[in-house]
């Protein structure tokens, strides 16, 4: 087994010339279609996710920045 011990399927509709472009990126990346269009989805919901962590974080500092500099100190770069 894969990991994947429940799963759920879904189907997309897409226009024919917006299908191909799917299979020839899948074909470049050496995946399948099915595997192509998943990875796309779950890298555009790890980047929401990442998104509304930094708008959080933004809002928790109620618009407060810190230099490159400062950063780079705290760091303990040169």
């Amino acid at each position: 087994m894969d990991g994947m011990s429940e799963t759920t399927v879904t189907s997309l509709r897409f226009k024919d010339d917006q299908y191909e472009k799917v299979k020839k990126l899948a074909a470049f990346h050496g995946v399948s279609v099915t595997m192509y269009m998943r990875q796309a989805v779950l890298e555009r919901m790890e980047d929401e996710e990442d998104y509304k962590d930094a708008v959080d974080n933004i809002q928790a500092s109620h618009g407060a920045t810190v230099s490159r500099d400062e950063v780079k100190k705290r760091l303990g770069m040169p």
